[in-house]
């Protein structure tokens, strides 16, 4: 309904649209504005959207309406009235708890005609709605107040005589207040609530109530408790009344006759204190702000919405034409830029800020009041809006870099102030908080898809387990692996279902906390090579690839070498003893003794390459593999004696240094003859003549140790990692000058791995190569 609709002559109900998202508050102001009269149709709503619904088709007289609302805040839902095809209302109040600066100016800006702060009674919101009628019967305008004028106090006169109450006026008047008046006590607290004066002059002799008896009731109601009263009387002049007035709460007891200038004075000194009361109460609303907003923004993992609720609260809450926030990206620039307009009038488009304004706060650590934009070096913007004069900048640290700025903006100069900048600066710290919890949710939530996307199609089957070793997570080809019981989350495998050798293989490593890897044959008698790794919080991950078909042509190849080896060895011995028989069949030439004697140091070479194959390849198999208790020291001596003199043949020292005890070893007596023979003999091979051969071995209570020191050509460190490989050869230098196939040292290893031990090789080029065997005992004699 228009304002033009409002005449004198006008019979229809005054519809008042009541809109809080309180229901219970809504619903008692609805109950107290229905006492006016049957003129007046009450509407209640719990939210805009449902304000909005109730008056679709009918507009409304009167809007009274909270600010803070889900979904939409106050002064939209009087933005969106003020576009209601019916008309917009003839008189908009906004009822807020935060008193924050800028939210009157925006308020004014929108038209509203009061902006009321809480706590307010339902009297007050009852009275301000009989004035709004009242005025409406008599007038086609409706009185507009001004949010951005010169603040003028008012003044309450409580006196019930009326030579008293002119006296008083004249004088506040004289002075530049507003003043209303009251005649008895029942009527001063009627206006003390309705029009919240900015102070009191209260007789004390008054009917209905006395002074006393009101100042009490003021300071036990807390939406008028902070007002300052000066009791001014004739009456009661005795020091214990004074007393009694001041211990009720007074600021001020003035006995009559006064003194004019001394009265003025004291009220100048109260208002002075009030003012001052009134800015600390107001920065105590915007610090309760601060958690409401906090609220907001921890309630959002998208950057866009948490942008636009930021720009939205601190435009409304400063009284800004316009808001906008550049996010930077990754390398520091401007990246995302998000505006949000008061209205749709004042929007200027885009703003590009300045890199020296950049600069500027990257270098200070602190936000920018712009005063003037007209006329100031910073504020030089390719697309300046001429109704943009004055502008504040707020920066968006993280914890580690500037994330972005918050500009707002006024069409006034000087509008902005330090306030305005530390309460900005207050709510982006928190805003930056929010940013970057979105950015590492936005992380999260984009690394929990490739993850699912990774587990979904991995070929491998994997296995989460938690500390507790119960299954936290599995992937498909995880769960194809159990077929005959559901393999739930949240579980331990159970025993006795064909899992136990892959349980053990994670207690151990849960133990040993470290990874581990082995092969493990499933029930269904399929091989997996399971590795095992570790995770933080004491949990394990698990990858089981699926290796039968590798094992069984593993197999295929270990059974046609051992097969191959065994029937080389008859040709070979053949050719072998052919050749040593030549000579025998006949004088022979130089030219053939060298052809045979080329053709016996092959067939050697053939010879010892096939029985390498062959004793890989049984191991392998565990063809050979036998568990007898051998007695270490008399093997150790009986090798070393058999390469002393192949040492003399090249002039080379070899030192043996026994076993101080007896020492024992489960294992297989030519496999490990066949060990320390391999490393013995390439020590000799690689050891030029004069050199020395260190052959040594210690008992522990639990373990052999047996080291092969040589003083030989050394192995580059490059190749190091190589040397137990089949068929590895280190090439260069000396080393081609030795001839061997490659596999003497992966014999080494293997055999030492089948007895459950360890091999390392430390060497230096030109210096020397030391193994070192580590092998456990099955028991120690004395």
């Amino acid at each position: 309904m228009t304002p033009q609709e409002n005449t004198s002559t006008n019979t229809n109900p005054v519809r008042i649209l009541v809109v809080d998202d309180h229901p219970n508050t809504a619903t008692t102001l609805a109950r107290a504005l229905s006492q006016l009269g049957s003129g007046v149709n009450v509407i209640s709503a719990s939210s805009g959207h449902d304000a909005l619904e109730k008056v679709k088709t009918n507009g409304v007289d009167i809007l009274f309406t909270d600010m803070i609302m889900p979904e939409m805040t106050g002064l939209e839902l009087i933005e969106k009235m003020q576009n209601h095809p019916a008309g917009r209302p003839s008189y908009t109040y906004l009822v807020t708890a935060y008193d924050v600066p800028g939210l009157k100016v925006t308020a004014h800006r929108l038209k509203v005609n009061e902006v009321i702060v809480k706590p307010v009674r339902p009297e007050r919101i009852c009275q301000i709605a009989t004035n709004a009628i009242e005025e409406m019967k008599h007038s086609t305008h409706p009185i507009k107040q001004s949010a951005v004028a010169r603040k003028k106090f008012k003044i309450l006169v409580a006196d019930d005589r009326p030579d008293n109450i002119t006296l008083l006026t004249r004088y506040l008047e004289y002075e530049g207040y507003e003043h209303i008046a009251a005649r008895d006590g029942l009527e001063t607290l009627d206006k003390v609530r309705a029009e919240l004066p900015d102070l009191v002059l209260l007789d004390v002799n008054m009917p209905h109530k006395d002074g006393f008896a009101v100042l009490e009731d003021i300071r036990s109601d807390p939406s008028v408790q902070h007002i300052p009263v000066i009791i001014l009387t004739a009456a009661r002049l005795d020091p214990s009344d004074v007393q009694s007035g001041l211990n009720l709460g007074a600021d001020d007891y003035v006995t009559k006759p006064f003194d004019r200038h001394e009265l003025m004075a004291r009220i100048r000194t109260k208002l002075r204190v009030k003012e001052t009361e009134d800015i600390i109460r107001r920065r105590n609303r915007e610090l309760n702000l601060l958690p409401e907003i906090g609220k907001e923004l921890s309630a959002r993992t998208d950057i866009k919405d948490l942008a636009n609720i930021l720009i939205k609260r601190t435009v409304e809450t400063l009284g800004a034409i316009q808001g906008n926030m550049i996010i930077f990206d990754a390398n520091g620039g401007p990246g995302q830029n998000y505006q949000v307009p008061l209205s749709t009038e004042s929007s200027s488009g885009l703003m590009t800020i300045p890199k020296n304004i950049i600069r500027h706060i990257e270098e200070t650590h602190q936000g920018l009041i712009i005063a003037d934009a007209h006329n100031n070096s910073l504020w030089q913007l390719d697309n300046h809006d001429s109704n943009i004069h004055s502008a504040v900048i707020s920066p968006l640290f993280g914890r580690m870099e500037l994330l972005g700025l918050l500009v707002l903006t006024h069409e006034q100069v000087n509008y902005f102030n330090t306030d305005h900048l530390l309460l900005l600066q207050a709510i982006t710290s928190q805003a930056a908080i929010a940013i970057e919890n979105a950015r590492l949710y936005a992380i999260t939530m984009q690394e929990q898809k490739r993850l699912a996307a990774v587990l979904k199609h991995a070929a491998e089957a994997i296995l989460v387990f938690d500390a507790q070793g119960k299954l936290s997570l599995l992937n498909p080809e995880g769960e194809k692996l159990f077929t005959d019981f559901n393999a739930n989350i949240n579980q331990v495998l159970p025993h006795d279902h064909g899992y136990d050798a892959f349980i053990h293989m994670l207690d151990d490593a849960r133990t040993s906390n470290g990874a581990k890897s082995g092969d493990i044959t499933w029930p269904d008698q399929r091989t997996f090579n399971a590795l095992i790794t570790p995770i933080e919080d004491g949990g394990q991950v698990v990858i089981l690839h699926d290796v039968t078909r590798f094992k069984d042509l593993e197999q295929v190849k270990n059974e046609f070498i051992a097969t191959a080896s065994h029937d080389l060895k008859n040709p070979i011995t053949t050719i072998a003893g052919f050749s040593t028989l030549l000579e025998q069949a006949g004088p022979l030439n130089p030219q053939q003794k060298d052809f045979v004697s080329r053709i016996q140091s092959a067939t050697h070479n053939m010879a010892e390459l096939v029985q390498n194959m062959m004793s890989l390849a049984q191991m392998d198999l565990d063809a050979t593999q036998k568990h007898e208790a051998i007695e270490m020291q008399s093997l150790l001596a009986e090798i070393a004696n058999e390469f002393i003199p192949q040492a003399k043949i090249k002039n080379q020292k070899l030192s043996f240094s026994p076993l101080e005890k007896s020492a024992a070893i489960s294992g297989d007596p030519l496999q490990l003859r066949q060990l320390m023979r391999n490393l013995l003999g390439n020590a000799l091979k690689y050891t030029p003549n004069d050199g020395a051969i260190t052959f040594k071995a210690e008992a522990s209570d639990s373990q052999l140790l047996v080291e092969v020191q040589d003083t030989g050509c050394g192995i580059p460190a490059a190749d190091l990692p190589f040397i137990f490989n089949r068929f590895y050869r280190v090439r260069g230098g000396r080393n081609n000058e030795v001839e061997g196939n490659g596999l003497g040292l992966a014999i080494v290893k293997s055999i030492v791995e089948h007895h459950g031990g360890q091999v390392n090789v430390e060497s230096e080029i030109d210096k020397g190569t030391r193994f070192t065997l580590l092998l456990p005992l099955s028991r120690l004699e004395s």
